[in-house]
């Protein structure tokens, strides 16, 4: 599923970004020490037709797939600052600017045309 989210400017789509990129860290610093533990954790799942289920299970054994998504998000979130601090120099510039998601990972970043030079506030 592709959602669309709006900003003002350039500044305003690197901070958001910045915060999620944060968040997530201190998830996988979280997960790290939790694994660290070996914790239980419950697991609850919602089916497709409505149905739940819930199990008890070692953390170790469901990290791989979670530290996968994780380190897949902060990845790209990573790229797109990247090429966004390459492209703009740190400059702000306002227009209708876009973040694509793409089944919840931050995609790619589309701008209008033409943009102008914004305060840097």
């Amino acid at each position: 599923m592709k959602v669309l989210l709006r900003f003002k400017d350039l500044n305003s789509l690197v901070k958001y970004l910045n915060e999620e990129l944060n968040k997530l860290l201190i998830a996988k610093k979280i997960l790290d020490d939790e694994a660290k533990r070996d914790s239980l954790v419950d697991i609850i799942e919602i089916g497709s037709n409505g149905n739940i289920s819930m199990r008890r299970d070692r953390i170790s054994e469901i990290m791989k797939g979670i530290m996968n998504e994780l380190n897949s998000r902060i990845e790209h979130i990573n790229q797109l600052l990247e090429e966004i601090k390459e492209e703009f120099n740190d400059s702000n510039f306002t227009g209708i600017v876009l973040l694509e998601f793409n089944n919840g990972i931050p995609n790619r970043v589309l701008l209008s045309q033409p943009l102008t030079l914004g305060d840097f506030s």
